[in-house]
């Protein structure tokens, strides 16, 4: 049951990316993943870091998770407020994270990178913002190959 609440919700996200086409519209990715997307939370920890919480505690969000081989790719809404948009790569292989938090318009407002057990680390803005570019160019990819146009 699981797996098909992300099917749908990777289904629905691929509609609204073709739709947009080159141009993606995060707001019609929020509000998908609102719609769609299981319930989650994100660690305490990665949510001070990030600035969502002034207090260590989980963030509630709504997700829609797609893998890509060794890297899950994570688009996660916070449920507390939509305009706080956390989009995190992982690769199991070398067990680190890299997580961006933006906003509904797509801006970048923060950075961080970690490993397994291990404290983020804020990264600046100019160094993350090609592996951001990349990440948002992912979701894209997602909604292009679903479609097959080029």
């Amino acid at each position: 049951m699981g797996n098909r609440s992300w099917l749908v919700v990777a289904a629905a996200m691929t509609v609204m990316l073709s739709a947009y086409g080159a141009a993606v519209s995060l707001a019609g990715l929020i509000d998908t993943v609102v719609r769609n997307g299981p319930a989650s939370r994100l660690p305490a920890h990665l949510s001070v870091v990030l600035g969502i919480s002034r207090v260590e505690q989980e963030t509630a969000v709504n997700q829609a998770v797609i893998r890509d081989g060794q890297t899950v790719h994570t688009f996660n809404v916070c449920a507390a407020n939509h305009d706080d948009v956390v989009l995190m790569r992982v690769d199991e292989l070398n067990h680190s994270t890299k997580a961006y938090l933006v906003s509904a318009a797509g801006a970048l407002r923060k950075a961080v990178s970690y490993r397994a057990s291990a404290p983020a680390i804020e990264r600046s803005l100019a160094e993350a913002r090609g592996d951001f570019a990349n990440e948002i160019k992912f979701w894209t990819d997602v909604g292009r190959r679903q479609t097959g146009s080029k």
